[in-house]
């Protein structure tokens, strides 16, 4: 059934719980807490509800996170950091403006240096074995922490720099001959997510150009919504991933805006979040991702939503708050 209204008190309660319980089904996804907190704190940014009476409590959980090699653990457990991890609590502590004089920004370089490989590639924590897990989703993240580490000391070299001509070099080897992006080198299938993860970490590591074919192939993956790989299902997800790279682009004029808004909106959960299709039980990554989504749309100010830099994943006052 097609569903207009937008659920925005229903999706401000979704979020504030899933910051303090998960349900049991959420378990297995304890080790990567602090991405779901991610997911929650810039849903509620987007709708214009973020609580910052209550930031104190999460900034200090967030610092407590950092650990000895300078990333952040995706949760209280011991371990070395995560690249991801790492990317979702610089980006939470953004979002909650967090004093950063206890960022470790010489720190971060040396763990991206020890994140990546030879061939230009990162693995998710320095020295984890095989390289299945090296691919364009690692190398988004590693470019942003790139960018907030670097911030203030680029030009004097006190901070020594990743192989950035290696880290591109990667990138462009994942392009498949569809004209999408691969999760890397030898994979044949181009797929939306990395596809987006792909452009945005290029324009992050020195910018990227398209010849059309990139375009092309996104454009084709529009149903109503967006489908992250020929023959699938629309997915809201794929909306983020697929608008936001066209977006990289400067290309998102392209996308068929009304039946793309329609579709995430038909995904809403009537408990609040957005399941990955309309009937569909919520999550708060995908509940996360259709509301970027929507803030890509011509109908985000009807919508009440603030607007996203679609590179950082960011609102625009996030993203210069981690580079100020």
């Amino acid at each position: 059934m097609s569903q207009s209204t937008f659920k925005r008190n229903a999706h401000i309660a979704y979020f504030k719980r899933c910051l303090t319980v998960l349900p049991q089904a959420a378990e297995e996804h304890d080790v990567n807490r602090v991405t779901i907190a991610f997911f929650s704190l810039a849903g509620l940014e987007l709708l214009g509800a973020l609580d910052h009476t209550t930031r104190t409590g999460w900034i200090n959980w967030l610092w407590e996170l950092q650990a000895a090699d300078g990333g952040f653990r995706g949760s209280p457990l011991p371990g070395p950091g995560h690249l991801p991890s790492t990317y979702t609590a610089l980006c939470s502590l953004a979002l909650l403006r967090a004093p950063l004089d206890r960022l470790d920004r010489p720190g971060l370089m040396k763990f991206l240096r020890a994140c990546q490989e030879e061939d230009g590639s990162f693995a998710p924590s320095p020295g984890m074995p095989g390289a299945f897990q090296n691919d364009t989703r690692m190398s988004y993240c590693a470019a942003v922490t790139r960018a907030v580490a670097l911030k203030g000391e680029a030009e004097d070299g006190r901070i020594k720099d990743i192989d950035v001509g290696a880290a591109r070099a990667f990138l462009g080897r994942c392009r498949t001959w569809e004209g999408g992006y691969a999760s890397r080198p030898g994979v044949v299938e181009a797929q939306g997510g990395t596809t987006y993860c792909a452009a945005a970490g290029l324009s992050l590591l020195g910018g990227v150009e398209d010849d059309g074919e990139t375009t092309r192939w996104i454009v084709q993956r529009q149903l109503g919504g967006f489908q992250g790989r020929p023959g699938k299902l629309e997915d809201v997800c794929y909306s983020f991933w697929c608008c936001g790279a066209l977006a990289t682009f400067d290309r998102e004029a392209l996308v068929n805006a009304p039946a793309n808004t329609s579709f995430i909106l038909d995904a809403q959960s009537p408990i609040g979040g957005f399941g990955k299709a309309p009937s569909d039980f919520p999550d708060p990554f995908h509940s996360y991702l259709a509301l970027a989504a929507l803030a890509l749309t011509p109908a985000r100010e009807e919508l009440g939503l603030k607007a996203i830099d679609a590179v950082w994943n960011l609102p625009a006052d996030a993203r210069d708050y981690l580079l100020a």
